[in-house]
């Protein structure tokens, strides 16, 4: 049994027998006036004082003790809520006949039956567009958002209902959705009505419409590839129409098509670009005449152009079995674009022609002014190489082309040693005069080779048995510059002490130290070694040197390929060590340019989230391209560097569908437990309010806390002993 008291507008519940209570109490007041009752120098209404001070004390000091619960229960009532949903996107601009969607809308917030429901209920507005906007009310929405989301309304609705005492919900919108999942998942588990006002006409204007551009998936510089676009039209049957294929607003191709009302259109054409890198692609249908809406008839999407081939230069000392050899087994692979000279003399050069003869060059200059991904030197620098070989350096002196070094029988150490980032090092050397001798090769165990090293020990360990005898002068030499050996030469079943193979993939260099690789193949099908294994060897190591040592430690993207020009851009970036653990509370610094006039737009630095992330906007971005430049930095150290492209252009994904999209206004409403209204029906005060709704919501508010442990009982105790004393010193008592 327990023991309410109401005290409006609180009530107070103690968790007691009601008899107990008054027993704790009858006691307090006995010994309040066993002790004050012999007490006669003072009046009679100061020793009635002294005792319901002391028998308070006493009462809540019995209750503490008795480990008492305590119950405060504040009831009050107020308004039911209700939602208003409001769709700020683009959408809301189109015109329905001579009347605009946004007018529309704000009739409706302002109109005589909107304001009597806000009277009668308090009114949570949720603005939504692709994003909830919280800082716009009802009197500045803009529609200006580039997609619609209703499914993100409904969420927050959801999730604001929890704390709220929502009645119903209101929903002005077209009903077109083109971001997030279906609202009606959501809406099934929504416990309140939604009211759907339907804003635009259902009826199908006449229209013609870009609705999807699909590239391929990969799409490489130089390489065709198809990219396909979905248009539809209504109203224009029998007509045709030419839709062209744009790259960064430069026509590649175009299509006629005929358009049909029935169904969508797909057009296929053809792009073979040039420069790699971001490029925008736009697929632009004709306007016809008498269209509602001409910004619906382009659509763009941002792709990343790869590049295409591998440029490889092979530069070879002299004329031999091996260069024709690795001329065909690197043109064999079609991810290779090769340009080939050999060395006549010291400034003299031929270059290889199809059907493996020797021409005199012209071009050499021609060849040696391209830029590579990766260089082959076979047997070259040598005694007999002068002039060109600086230039030659001034090609490998760049960090971002990698090269192979492949002796031959014409090795020079003093020459070879003048290349850079070499991997190796010369400790002795006999010279031709040594001899010649034929070797086996052995690939050193896979577990002690660099993990990025692993597909070329698998190809040497797997078939280094069946390669035929290669060529050898002895070379005494060692791994530098952290370079690690792959295999050592075998003569006569014994293994030597200097690496055959050595390879650096921070240096992105590499050197094979033997000749007669001719030999693999000529002779390969009599020890069973399959026909492509120099091929795979060759094209795995180049490919590996080449995007060896491109890990970015920095690594900054956008969230989307492409951006409205009213939408804000997310700049995210990862920074990491060389052991990849990440670095937090670093500068992270992000500078924008226009690609156009070339001038910086924005500079910003990221802010840190923690385990290696930083986070950062940039907004007032207008239509165009927009490179970055970022850069990390820990005081003055330096800790990397990132680059990319953001492309912003108008999106029209908000004008594809044009007409209200009433069925599935209806759907949503109906699984709600709501109704679909149209605009007019709302204003005619036609809004179905129930009575139960205007009825005030009791929100209970309850506290429980124990007398015991409770401070502020604690210190009215203190306060009533407190108070007592001082009246006992006034009085003159002890």
């Amino acid at each position: 049994m327990s023991l309410a008291l109401g005290l409006l507008p609180a009530q107070i519940s103690f968790d007691m027998p009601l008899y107990l209570l008054f027993l704790f109490a009858a006691a307090s007041v006995a010994l309040g006036y066993l002790m004050y009752r012999k007490v006669v120098v003072i009046a009679s209404y100061q020793r009635v004082l002294l005792l319901v001070l002391r028998s308070l004390s006493f009462f809540l000091v019995l209750l503490g003790v008795t480990n008492l619960t305590t119950e405060l229960i504040k009831v009050s009532h107020k308004k039911h809520d209700f939602f208003v949903l409001v769709d700020d996107s683009k959408s809301m601009s189109l015109l329905d006949g001579a009347v605009q969607r946004a007018r529309v809308v704000k009739d409706l917030v302002h109109c005589k039956a909107f304001q009597d429901v806000s009277r009668q209920f308090d009114m949570i507005p949720i603005v939504f567009g692709d994003d909830i906007l919280k800082s716009r009310n009802l009197d500045s929405l803009k529609f200006d958002q580039p997609f619609t989301n209703i499914e993100s309304s409904l969420l927050e609705a959801s999730r604001l209902e929890t704390n709220a005492q929502a009645a119903f919900a209101i929903l002005l919108t077209d009903g077109n959705y083109n971001e997030g999942g279906n609202p009606i998942d959501v809406a099934r588990g929504i416990s309140f009505p939604i009211y759907a006002i339907g804003v635009g006409d259902s009826v199908q204007p006449k229209d013609v419409a870009a609705r999807e551009l699909i590239p391929s998936p990969s799409i490489y510089a130089g390489k065709k590839s198809v990219v396909r676009a979905v248009v539809s039209s209504y109203g224009f049957a029998g007509k045709s129409a030419t839709a062209r294929l744009m790259e960064d607003g430069k026509a590649v191709d175009s299509k006629q098509i005929s358009l049909s009302d029935e169904g969508n259109i797909e057009v296929s054409f053809s792009y073979t670009p040039e420069v790699v890198g971001t490029h925008l692609l736009t697929v632009h249908v004709a306007p016809q005449s008498g269209e509602i809406n001409q910004r619906n008839n382009s659509i763009s999407s941002a792709v990343e152009v790869l590049k295409g081939k591998y440029s490889v230069l092979l530069v070879a000392g002299e004329p031999a079995s091996d260069v024709a050899s690795v001329r065909r087994n690197i043109e064999a692979n079609e991810d290779f674009d090769l340009r080939a000279l050999v060395q006549k003399n010291g400034n003299e050069f031929y270059r290889p022609t199809a059907d493996g003869s020797e021409n005199k060059s012209n071009d050499v200059n021609d060849v040696l002014s391209k830029e590579y991904d990766a260089v082959l030197l076979y047997d070259f620098p040598n005694t007999q190489s002068s002039g060109t070989f600086s230039r030659i350096q001034k090609i490998l002196n760049s960090a971002g082309v990698a090269y192979v070094y492949l002796a031959g029988k014409n090795f020079s150490p003093e020459k070879v040693a003048q290349l850079p980032r070499l991997p190796f090092a010369v400790t002795g050397f006999s010279g031709a005069g040594g001899g010649e001798l034929q070797i086996g090769i052995s690939p050193v165990d896979s577990t002690s080779s660099l993990a990025e090293l692993q597909p070329i020990d698998a190809l040497l360990t797997e078939n280094s048995g069946l390669i035929p005898p290669l060529y050898y002068q002895a070379i005494d030499c060692k791994p530098v510059n952290a370079a690690a050996s792959v295999a050592f030469p075998v003569l006569n079943g014994v293994r030597m002490n200097s690496p055959v193979f050595v390879v650096s993939e921070s240096g992105r260099s590499a050197a094979f130290l033997a000749y007669g690789l001719w030999r693999a193949q000529l002779m390969g099908s009599i020890s069973g070694l399959r026909g492509d294994f120099l091929q795979d060897l060759l094209a795995t190591l180049v490919k590996n040197l080449i995007n060896s040592g491109k890990q970015r430690l920095l690594t900054v993207g956008t969230d989307k390929k492409s951006h409205d020009p009213s939408e804000t851009v997310n700049i995210n970036a990862l920074l990491v060590d060389q052991a990849g653990s990440p670095i937090s509370g670093a500068a992270v610094d992000v500078n924008v340019r226009n690609e156009s006039t070339k001038k910086t737009v924005s500079d910003i630095q990221l802010d840190s989230g923690g385990d290696g992330s930083y986070r950062g906007k940039v907004g007032g971005l207008g239509e165009g391209k927009y490179a970055y430049y970022a850069q990390a930095k820990s005081g003055s150290g330096f800790l990397g560097a990132d680059s990319g492209t953001i492309v912003v252009e108008s999106l029209n994904k908000e004008f594809v569908q044009t007409a209200m999209n009433g069925q599935f206004l209806r759907q949503l409403a109906t699984v709600t437990g709501g109704q679909f209204l149209s605009a007019q029906e709302f204003i005619d005060g036609k809004l179905p309010i129930r009575p139960e709704w205007k009825e005030p919501v009791a929100l209970r508010n309850e506290n429980r806390f124990e007398l015991l442990s409770s401070l502020p009982v604690l210190v009215v105790v203190i306060v009533l002993l407190g108070v007592e004393w001082v009246m006992r010193k006034i009085w003159g008592l002890p």
